[in-house]
């Protein structure tokens, strides 16, 4: 008899360690969270994309005939280059005419000049041959600045977007002919929603990133904040390139990092999912990516919980750490866990 109770015991025993054993053979799956600055600091990145600083549509002065165009769409042009010109003949015939007239009035108005010195022509009469001269003299002037008027020269340097019409097409003055894009100066255009916006204040700076540039990054200075949002409820970012963005291009795609100062409270944020008790202590599990582990850190909390679900942390853990961000209460200290990655909000379900 006793030896079949010490058989049963000896049974239980072994079935118990063997429990204890697959009991910590089990590798609890995880997710973890950042801390993230309690104060409101923080840094967040936006799509934008590289503008030219202007562009600029070069048109003629005066109407006429295209004559001849020296550029075409890609041409790279400096300021006061020559980009078309306009058949002047009829301006050139109008000019020699006028020359002839502006001549022939001159010697009329030395002779009267002479008369009137002399007595023989009247105040009135002198000064309407005079007034008659002088307008004689500025449609000579109007019509010599219409020949210049027929050379369309670049407003500035740039690169030609755009030739809208072809030689031998009428253009009436002020038409544009041909558009320039004026890429010496570059911005980065960012829409932000309205929560960025009422933050537009805490802004402390801005850096560009570009996908074409792995590894560098370039300075970006704000320009502009439109204080009108558009229909999509966004408000248009205006940033000014410096630094290393030399090699940016216009229509080229950036990843923009706005950094906010905060309030200066200090601390850290996380979900109350993520505290525990621990012998009457808060506590989370600190995740070590040295070997998987997981350590229970003591925490002080401060206040009941924020608005957004989360816990202000004053002590015990700072924003570098990743800590486990729920179903602590089935864990243990020093346990080894498998941590899950977070769903792609790009690629849903893993399918590419």
């Amino acid at each position: 008899m006793w030896a079949a109770v010490a058989a049963v015991v000896v049974g239980m025993v072994s079935c118990k360690g063997s429990a204890d054993r697959e009991k910590e053979a089990v590798v609890h799956n995880v997710f973890l969270v950042e801390p993230r600055n309690a104060d409101g600091a923080s840094v967040r990145d936006f799509a934008g994309r590289v503008e030219e600083a202007k562009s600029v549509s070069a048109a003629f002065k005066t109407a006429g005939q295209i004559e001849k165009i020296f550029v075409k769409e890609g041409d790279r042009v400096r300021r006061g280059q020559l980009l078309a010109v306009l058949d002047s003949a009829d301006y050139v015939l109008g000019v020699n005419q006028l020359r002839i007239q502006n001549t022939q009035i001159a010697a009329e108005t030395a002779r009267h000049a002479k008369l009137h010195a002399s007595g023989g022509l009247s105040d009135n009469d002198f000064e309407k041959a005079t007034a008659g001269a002088k307008q004689l003299a500025y449609q000579l002037a109007l019509n010599e600045k219409k020949i210049e008027y027929c050379r369309l020269t670049a407003p500035t340097d740039g690169v030609v977007t755009s030739v809208n019409f072809e030689r031998g097409e009428m253009v009436d003055a002020g038409t544009p002919v041909i558009d320039l894009m004026d890429n010496t100066h570059l911005e980065v255009v960012v829409d932000l929603p309205v929560s960025e916006y009422l933050r537009r204040g805490e802004f402390a700076g801005f850096t560009g990133r570009s996908p074409q540039l792995p590894g560098r990054s370039f300075p970006l200075q704000m320009l502009s904040l439109t204080p009108r949002a558009d229909n999509n409820q966004l408000y248009q970012l205006k940033l000014n390139v410096a630094g290393n963005g030399a090699t940016l291009t216009p229509g080229m795609n950036v990843a923009v990092a706005i950094a906010t100062g905060g309030n200066g409270n200090g601390g850290v944020a996380v979900p109350s999912s993520a505290v525990f008790d621990n012998g009457g202590k808060a506590a989370v599990f600190v995740y070590n990516p040295a070997d998987s582990t997981i350590t229970a850190t003591p925490v002080t909390i401060t206040g009941t919980g924020n608005a957004d679900g989360t816990l202000t942390v004053t002590s015990g853990l700072d924003a570098s750490q990743s800590i486990v961000r729920a179903g602590v209460h089935h864990l243990r200290d020093g346990e080894k866990v498998n941590v899950i990655a977070p769903a792609s909000t790009t690629n849903a379900g893993n399918l590419l």
